[in-house]
């Protein structure tokens, strides 16, 4: 599917592959979108990682492109309803699901008592609240600050709602000028590349440890 946008006044087409409701968001042979490649990758599974410390206390994901492949605003179309056999489509009944490993990152974090949060700068602020509430995701999330703007705006609201300094968060984004704003305030911010992942999520625990010793 050829897309056309507009990103800081330029008309910019976008080539996306949107998979049917049979077909999720995937590419062969790509381990960062295809369930069967991934099973073949594994990193060390959640349930044998031990947490180092000390912990964040806030645990912020991206959402477009971090936490699922597409984004909200421009590649689905909603409405979004969730069919019989659990699967959430939109109106095209393409399927909207997450990256492999989210949601079980998303429930370890929760069983391993992380508070979590999501801060997004997308145009389409309750399209992305749907699609979280369907996919069952909105209950991981303590805070959740979407809507366009920098994303200084949205850390200063969690530090508002919390009380926590940025010294003792982290950041997980995909795009780099996020992750240059957040560091610059002190937020420890790491770029994802092409999705969270279990091995992305297990070195930023362990790279913050380090760093906050």
């Amino acid at each position: 599917m050829i897309l056309t946008t507009v990103y800081r006044g330029l008309a910019v087409v976008v080539s996306v592959c949107i998979s049917s409701a049979s077909e999720p968001f995937c590419r062969k042979g790509d381990v960062h979108s295809c369930p069967g490649e991934r099973e073949k990758n594994r990193e060390v599974p959640m349930n044998n990682f031990r947490p180092p410390t000390p912990r964040p206390e806030l645990v912020v994901f991206d959402v477009d492109f971090t936490l699922w492949p597409f984004w909200v605003d421009t590649h689905v179309s909603p409405p979004f309803k969730k069919t019989s056999d659990g699967r959430v489509v939109d109106r095209h009944n393409y399927v909207i699901q997450g990256y492999e490993d989210v949601p079980e990152i998303l429930e370890w974090m929760s069983r391993q008592g992380y508070t979590m949060a999501v801060a997004s700068r997308t145009d389409a602020e309750q399209d992305m609240r749907k699609a979280l509430k369907l996919l069952d995701w909105d209950k991981y999330f303590t805070y959740k600050e979407i809507y366009p703007g920098s994303k200084t705006r949205h850390f200063a609201r969690f530090h508002e709602q919390s009380g926590i300094p940025y010294s003792k968060m982290i950041f997980f984004d995909d795009e780099e000028r996020n992750i240059y704003d957040l560091n610059r305030i002190g937020v420890l911010s790491l770029q994802v590349d092409r999705g969270l992942t279990l091995e992305v999520l297990q070195n930023g625990l362990e790279k913050f440890a380090r760093e906050r010793k």
